[in-house]
């Protein structure tokens, strides 16, 4: 019984080292890589494709598994990890990103030559244990023996519920408001009254002294219409004498003129006979 155990672990432990070394010794093949405008585009495990980070895509290998890839040319060698699916080209093993190609020197090929090897991890990342929280220990308090009334208060769940607060409205009138508000209505409106008597009284006398100062405006303007029609008459009665005196006087010039030649005519006439 022994003995089959012991075969049994050997047989697991020779199969486990067989699949370790198919898995770590990838068939060569050709890697191509991604494309500039494949940036910032979200790839089969969720992140964002990143040309200045080494990754790449593979077909089976499973997310973040870490691999060495070398270009047999130029001896040059980078350690990727695998975040995509692909390539689906026939005889393409890897898609590598921008940046790994770039460390390789197959940027000017475009598809190269390449070995893969699956580089082991070195450390277990292992899980979080969930936390159970503080535990504290328990203490038992002596009491002094006197029950008190406020203590089983304490185990009592209190429930998160808002409490009602019963609002009393006063629905009464108050009188005394009522009869303050009156007498401030009533001196209101008397204030009001006193204030339009004063103002049509001021309007009304504002209105008579204007009538006053248009009455005596005009008797003052007639009478010196009056006056100097006076003074017009007066004159023109002058006038009128002047003119009569000159034209008597013009008038007995010229018949004391026809009297003279009368006289002469007279006076040869009598000569003659």
């Amino acid at each position: 019984m022994n003995t089959f155990r012991l075969l049994l672990v050997v047989f697991l432990s020779l199969l486990s080292s067989i699949k370790l070394a198919a898995q770590s010794s990838l068939p060569d093949g050709k890697a191509s890589y991604y494309s500039n405008g494949l940036h910032g585009r979200k790839m089969s495990n969720g992140e964002r494709y990143d040309k200045n980070a080494f990754t790449c895509a593979h077909r089976t290998l499973p997310f973040g598994t870490r691999l060495k890839v070398t270009n047999p040319r130029n001896g040059r060698s980078v350690i990727v990890r695998v975040t995509d699916r692909g390539p689906f080209v026939r005889g393409r093993i890897v898609d590598l990103s921008y940046a790994a190609a770039r460390e390789l020197g197959t940027l000017a090929s475009g598809v190269a030559y390449v070995k893969v090897e699956v580089v082991p991890k070195d450390t277990e990342i292992p899980f979080m244990k969930e936390s159970k929280g503080i535990e504290m220990p328990e203490v038992e308090y002596g009491t002094a023996g006197v029950c008190y009334e406020f203590i089983p208060e304490w185990e009592k769940q209190e429930e998160d519920k808002p409490k009602e607060i019963e609002r009393k409205v006063d629905t009464r009138i108050d009188r005394k408001y009522i009869t303050q508000q009156v007498k401030s209505e009533k001196a209101q409106s008397a204030e009001a009254r006193k204030n339009l008597q004063s103002s049509t009284g001021r309007s009304s006398a504002q209105e008579a002294k204007s009538k006053g100062n248009n009455s005596t405006a005009r008797n003052t303007q007639s009478s010196n219409n009056q006056q100097q029609g006076i003074q017009q008459r007066k004159a023109n009665t002058q006038q009128n004498k002047q003119n009569t005196q000159n034209q008597n006087a013009k008038n007995g010039s010229s018949s004391s003129w026809t009297n003279f030649f009368k006289r002469i005519k007279d006076g040869v006439t009598g000569l003659f006979e």
